[in-house]
């Protein structure tokens, strides 16, 4: 695979979504555009070992399904303000679990801008249209998608719905402040 083979002249929108639990839907932060209260169409997630694999996944879906298809890619995500911090909480996390944790898609531990980062890298080389993002630890990883990813997408072009923002910084207050 070479940078030929990415599309960086590609015009879809940026789209981002959030899986809060494997229990409960996930949540599209993308607002609709150029509809009049309509909405975008529903994106096919992939669920990919690496940016290699993603991209081929979602070859392979716009060559069956078409190249109009969305997609977005499952990046299970670990962030905190340095990536130290970062692999510390995951190695906190792994400690409770009784067998060994294996990532379901891509595993991205490190800072916010550094999630931004690969996020936009992933929509503009054309891998996918956006990602969903899935918080191995809802309150404080949701607190910093919302408060520092988020604001570092706007120049990539995302365009959050606002109730979809007031409701996730909703679950965000509400986990944040349950008892230990």
């Amino acid at each position: 695979m070479t940078m030929a083979d990415f599309d960086v002249s590609r015009s879809r929108p940026l789209r981002l979504g959030i899986e809060l639990s494997t229990t409960s839907p996930w949540i599209e932060l993308t607002a609709p555009r150029g509809s009049a209260g309509g909405r975008l169409d529903t994106p096919l997630r992939v669920q990919a070992a690496d940016l290699r694999d993603a991209y081929q996944k979602v070859a392979a879906i716009r060559d069956e399904a078409g190249h109009d298809v969305s997609t977005l890619l499952d990046v299970e995500v670990m962030i905190a303000q340095d990536s130290r911090s970062a692999r510390t909480s995951l190695a906190i996390l792994d400690s409770a679990l009784r067998t060994v944790r294996r990532p379901a898609s891509l595993l991205y531990i490190g800072t916010p801008a550094g999630l931004a980062g690969l996020i936009a890298d992933i929509h503009t080389l054309g891998i996918a249209d956006g990602v969903t993002l899935r918080p191995l630890v809802v309150p404080g990883v949701l607190s910093c998608i919302l408060d520092d990813v988020l604001p570092a997408l706007y120049p990539a072009g995302l365009q959050p719905c606002d109730d979809a923002l007031e409701f996730l910084r909703r679950v965000a207050a509400r986990r944040q402040l349950r008892p230990a």
